[in-house]
């Protein structure tokens, strides 16, 4: 995948977690919380539907760290692509001159 890919599926990425996923996910959270205090409350001995319910929220956060990270590297690749706009912008001798500058383009 080249970068321009890559920052477009990032901002595909944010926009998603944005309007579907982030609140889905509080929502399901909460719920989660709100059972398993319950249940801690209520049934002390059903240690075994905590677990599920931990799971189900270690599922949450995986989901939720995976759109972060494509969202973060769609940000890094956008920041790639418009650096190598902005090279290609320089007209080939001032690069030259600089590149024998020692200048990192």
């Amino acid at each position: 995948m080249n970068a321009e890919q890559r920052a477009a599926r990032g901002q595909r990425a944010e926009l998603a977690l944005e309007e579907f996923f982030a609140p889905a996910m509080r929502e399901a959270r909460e719920a989660y919380l709100a059972a398993m205090t319950r249940i801690a409350a209520n049934e002390p001995w059903e240690s075994s539907k905590i677990s599920k319910l931990a799971i189900a929220q270690t599922v949450i956060d995986m989901i939720d760290q995976h759109m972060r990270t494509a969202i973060m590297d769609g940000a890094d690749a956008s920041r790639a692509v418009e650096h190598a706009r902005r090279i290609e912008d320089i007209p080939e001798r001032r690069r030259t001159l600089l590149r024998s500058l020692g200048v990192t383009l």
